[in-house]
């Protein structure tokens, strides 16, 4: 299930005290269908940063939960997007420990869900407490991240006002505010013709984001009402900041004091579109800013950052203390 991303060795297979993370997604185990699940990429991009913390981990499909090995060591850590895992599975899996990581869909978990972790991770300080209450479980603020790197100034873009994403069938009112003020967009995503916009393309590769947020003016962003109202910043936030482009996004729900110089806060229907498009013409005049909170970005908000913090709730786990080992990342196949 997955490629594998490290070569193995012989002192890796004694695996006997080496802590290890399954991570379960939402998304579908088919290689084609999963590619366009964001948390299929969140997740990878963990793995890749705990691999570097000698945490060893392997990835979790929600179509695909039998037939995998449970060691004394193994941790589950469920990253909690639209689904919501089997519960029968979880209370009857055999995890040292269950630890939750919730990044959106708030309104969603119930305090039953929650009876089912030993940990809970909250994307939004502001949501925390809430959390906290109704699980009744140690509850801390883990923010999102991102693995995308920026270490020299974005080349010349072309003046564009870059948004990715699909209608849903819906209006996407930044888009349509910028678009009904003759704003230059670009658009990547489904369902726009509806609307009398035509996008560049329906899709892109994951890896290729860094150099098309690199060639916009700015990136425009939205978020879902539950997580904008219970102060969630989406990935994408920390995405195009690390790039040292400005994003233009309705809110910044619990946005680090860090990143904020490069954050151009945009209500439709209530600010000018005319002047958020210059505030980030003149932000992209001054690449010393954006260059700096890419850089915070980098050292505070990676996943390399949330990797380190999740270490003492792995290795510390019920009294384990694991020797040190080669770092590695693995995706386990299931047993036959």
């Amino acid at each position: 299930m997955g490629e594998n991303r490290h070569t193995p060795t012989r002192h890796m297979q004694h695996q006997g005290c080496v802590p290890k993370l399954d991570v379960l997604i939402a998304a579908p185990s088919d290689p084609l269908g999963r590619t366009g699940w964001g948390d299929f990429h969140f997740a990878q991009a963990l793995q890749s940063a705990l691999g570097e913390q000698k945490i060893l981990s392997r990835l979790l499909f929600r179509d695909q939960l039998d037939g995998f090995g449970i060691g004394p060591n193994h941790d589950l850590m469920v990253i909690r997007g639209k689904f919501r895992p089997n519960s029968e599975w979880l209370r009857n899996s055999r995890y040292r420990q269950r630890i939750l990581w919730v990044i959106s869909w708030p309104l969603d978990i119930s305090s039953e869900e929650l009876e089912d972790y030993d940990l809970i991770l909250v994307a939004s300080s502001r949501d925390r407490p809430r959390i906290a209450a109704l699980s009744q479980r140690p509850t801390y603020t883990l923010h999102q991240a991102t693995e995308f790197r920026c270490f020299a100034p974005a080349p010349k873009h072309d003046g564009s006002l870059l948004f990715i994403g699909n209608t849903r069938g819906l209006q996407r009112p930044i888009v349509q505010n910028f678009a009904l003020a003759h704003c230059p967009l670009a658009l990547i995503g489904k369902g726009w013709q509806k609307w009398g916009l035509h996008p560049e393309k329906v899709s892109i590769a994951n890896g290729l984001l860094p150099l098309r947020y690199s060639q916009a003016l700015a990136v425009l962003n939205d978020h879902h009402g539950a997580m904008r109202d219970y102060g969630y910043m989406n990935n994408r936030i920390y995405d195009v900041l690390a790039c040292a482009v400005p994003v233009i996004t309705d809110q910044a729900p619990d946005c680090p004091a860090d990143l904020l110089p490069g954050v151009i806060l945009h209500q439709p229907g209530q600010d000018d579109p005319a002047q958020s498009l210059e505030r980030a013409k003149q932000l992209r005049r001054q690449p010393e800013i954006l260059m700096e909170v890419a850089r915070k970005v980098r050292q505070n908000h990676s996943f390399a950052a949330r990797a380190k913090t999740l270490l003492p709730h792995l290795i510390g786990a019920k009294g384990v203390q694991p020797k040190c080992v080669s770092p590695r990342s693995e995706h386990f196949e299931p047993k036959s």
